[in-house]
């Protein structure tokens, strides 16, 4: 099993993004996560992870 999980960058311009956790049954309600003054944020539900274009893996 691998530590590694995909990050999803998306455009800061947008200021933030939505998660559903991949949707249909095995997904989770669909949800607004704000990057509003961050770099990025997890979902609270799967740990899916959302940056910025400046966010730096080697960072977090």
């Amino acid at each position: 099993m691998s530590d590694q999980r995909s990050i999803r960058i998306i455009e800061a311009k947008s200021g933030g993004a939505y998660c559903d956790g991949g949707g249909g049954a095995l997904g989770h309600p669909r949800i607004y996560l704000s990057l509003e003054g961050k770099t990025w944020v997890d979902c609270y539900y799967c740990g899916q992870r959302f940056a910025t274009a400046e966010y730096n893996q080697k960072n977090y």
